[in-house]
């Protein structure tokens, strides 16, 4: 994962932004994303009580 989108993704949480977590995340192929970014998304996932898609991206 690059490291700008790893500092961007931490910003975005310290300011409760999960919807542009998951919005950012989801533009990635999921053959691309890495275990950090799936780690990321279902965490969005379950901040925003979307638990059968946090589950599904994990």
């Amino acid at each position: 994962m690059e490291k700008d989108l790893l500092e961007q993704l931490n910003l975005w949480y310290e300011d409760d932004e999960f919807e542009k977590i998951v919005g950012r995340i989801t533009e990635i192929p999921e053959q691309d994303r890495d275990c950090d970014l799936v780690g990321h998304l279902a965490r969005a996932f379950n901040n925003l009580e979307r638990y059968d898609e946090a589950l599904l991206s994990s």
